[in-house]
């Protein structure tokens, strides 16, 4: 006997999940926050994935905002008000906007090995061209070095189109030991959820350094848009 068919969902697509930023009480898509959970010695930890244990709070991946609210303590207050509890003096970290920009870092570099082992993305020029040709799947974003040639960033987006977003948010020496290879500058990665999670942590960290969104022009790196 042939195993019945699930029923194919005809309703709307499920809303990505919002929560509310502690800082600005803007209610935002998750997918531009970042999470944050009281640890054991009493002090927030960066919970990026959002799925460390206990009662979570939330604010943007926004540096500017984040920095000075290290700075002038409204983190400290927001944080006791929201965690109905009196927070120690330390509970907020002075490096956590560099706490949770390393952990973004290490998903994103950690995500371009996925999908390379899944096939979904090619490097290098003549290789991109070539896939491109053959390829069904539809080129979703471009990987750039940060120490990369212009003139080569721009045959690489004639290529494989004006509309696809160009990250630059690593050197090629990071982009190398992410993919087990040598001198990678530049990265074409196809359409896929991996990808769709790749680009939503890519923004997250462009906005948490201060950069443009993640757009079809690259970010010019030596000039973020947060105040100095």
């Amino acid at each position: 006997m042939a195993p019945k068919k699930k029923p194919e969902r005809t309703g709307p697509k499920r809303a990505d999940p919002e929560r509310r930023c502690i800082l600005s009480a803007s209610v935002e898509p998750a997918e531009k926050m970042v999470r944050l959970v009281l640890g054991p010695e009493d002090k927030l930890v960066p919970d990026v994935a959002a799925r460390l244990p206990g009662r979570g709070i939330w604010v943007l991946a926004d540096g500017a905002r984040l920095e000075k609210a290290l700075l002038d303590g409204s983190l400290h207050k927001a944080a006791a008000r929201s965690l109905k509890t009196k927070l120690p003096r330390g509970a907020v970290p002075e490096g956590l906007v560099a706490q949770i920009d390393s952990i973004l870092s290490r998903r994103c570099l950690d995500r371009l090995g996925l999908e390379q082992r899944a096939g979904n993305m090619v490097t290098g020029f003549d290789k991109i061209k070539a896939a491109l040709k053959k390829e069904a799947k539809e080129p979703s974003l471009i990987v750039a070095a940060t120490d990369g040639a212009e003139d080569g960033q721009q045959k690489i987006q004639r290529a494989v189109g004006k509309q696809v977003p160009i990250a630059k948010l690593f050197d090629r020496d990071a982009l190398s030991k992410a993919l087990g290879r040598d001198n990678v500058v530049h990265v074409v990665l196809f359409k896929s959820g991996g990808t769709d999670k790749l680009k939503a942590d890519i923004s997250r960290l462009l906005s948490l350094r201060c950069y443009e969104p993640l757009t079809c022009e690259a970010p010019t790196i030596d000039a973020p848009t947060c105040d100095a």
